[in-house]
């Protein structure tokens, strides 16, 4: 699929706008990371009309695979974000608590945008945006469990 969007020409940002989604939800779609919409299915088949019935169809029936290779952390681009994460990872964790409570930041109610803009010397710079809903810890009250106990 992604021969296909070289063959149409477009950046990941123009098939993003194309489809009304992320850019890095568009490169999900395309890189089998993400299940395509029949709504944004229609929208894939304009703005890639190389796209074939088969690829558009496993695109809508069957499960992405949202896991990775550990292979790919070698490649230089995905080791450094990889790095900034695990080096930033605990200020993150503590400003996200201070500021929200305890609790975690989701990754399935959660959109990200990658994009660039111009440092103070002219230099271009990536700007990445994580957009994730918080979803607080609970105490786990026994009168609040709808399940069975198993031990009953």
């Amino acid at each position: 699929v992604t021969a296909v969007k070289a063959q149409a020409g477009i950046s990941y940002d123009e098939l993003a706008s194309k489809l009304d989604v992320t850019n890095t939800y568009a490169a999900q779609l395309l890189l089998g990371q993400a299940k395509l919409t029949p709504s944004t299915a229609t929208k894939l088949v304009d703005a890639l009309p190389g796209i074939s019935q088969e690829d558009l169809t496993s695109m809508q029936e069957d499960f992405p695979m949202r896991s990775f290779d550990d292979q790919i952390l070698k490649e230089p681009n995905i080791y450094r974000t990889y790095e900034a994460i695990t080096h930033y990872g605990e200020s993150i964790k503590t400003i996200i608590n201070e500021q929200c409570g305890d609790g975690i930041m989701s990754a399935i109610d959660f959109y990200m945008d990658v994009g660039t803009t111009t440092g103070k010397s002219g230099e271009k710079r990536v700007v990445i945006t994580f957009n994730g809903k918080f979803l607080p810890f609970i105490e786990q009250k026994l009168d609040d469990n709808g399940a069975k106990s198993p031990r009953d």
